[in-house]
């Protein structure tokens, strides 16, 4: 596997696309008063900067969040991040942009939303990026965390995976072609592309 290659924009291996990524969709009792809270309260709260909380439109499906996880490893490894920290690099690759600030407009927590993804970035490879193996993951042990930090955040469990919505295209600013605003599959090719533009854009 050519991970680099991934990264600025392949596909994903078969094998990768059927391991369910680590995430749990949140919901709050009330639209969010106050993001910084809440972020604070998070980060006050988790184990440790590989937990973190992406918002709700912003996550599009698994496969867009392994191929943002790839492109993190890939940078983590090569020592590229732009970010200083794992969880910042993941949402700026996300938002499909080089700029720290841009990522968390776009892919960051919102003040008047009332959902977001709660997101474990699993152990990157000691090896070479190119010969990888794919993470082993206890989601039983993911799950109980997961739920402990749902708890603190006082919120409960969405019973779905992530998929676009009517407010993704906006929030992320891809470039949809006309007629495609409501395309599941346009939409995450576009997601995707802007994760390999990352570093450009």
């Amino acid at each position: 596997m050519n991970a680099d290659r991934l990264m600025r924009g392949g596909q994903l291996p078969t094998s990768m696309s059927r391991i369910p990524y680590p995430c749990w969709g949140l919901k709050f009792t009330g639209p969010i008063s106050n993001s910084n809270d809440l972020i604070e309260l998070m980060t006050q709260s988790r184990e440790n900067s590989r937990w973190l909380l992406v918002g709700g439109p912003a996550a599009v499906s698994e496969r867009q969040l392994w191929t943002a996880w790839l492109g993190l490893a890939s940078r983590y490894v090569s020592d590229t991040m732009r970010a200083n920290s794992e969880d910042v690099e993941f949402i700026r690759l996300i938002a499909g942009t080089h700029q720290i600030r841009v990522g968390f407009e776009r892919a960051g927590i919102a003040d008047g939303e009332q959902m977001a993804w709660l997101i474990y970035l699993p152990d990157f490879p000691t090896e070479s990026i190119q010969e990888m193996s794919w993470p082993s993951l206890d989601r039983h042990v993911l799950d109980q965390e997961a739920q402990r930090l749902m708890t603190v955040l006082g919120a409960t469990l969405l019973p779905h995976l992530p998929m676009p919505n009517t407010k993704t295209v906006e929030r992320l600013e891809l470039n949809i072609e006309p007629g495609s605003v409501e395309d599941y599959h346009a939409i995450e090719r576009s997601a995707l592309a802007h994760i390999a533009l990352a570093d450009y854009s």
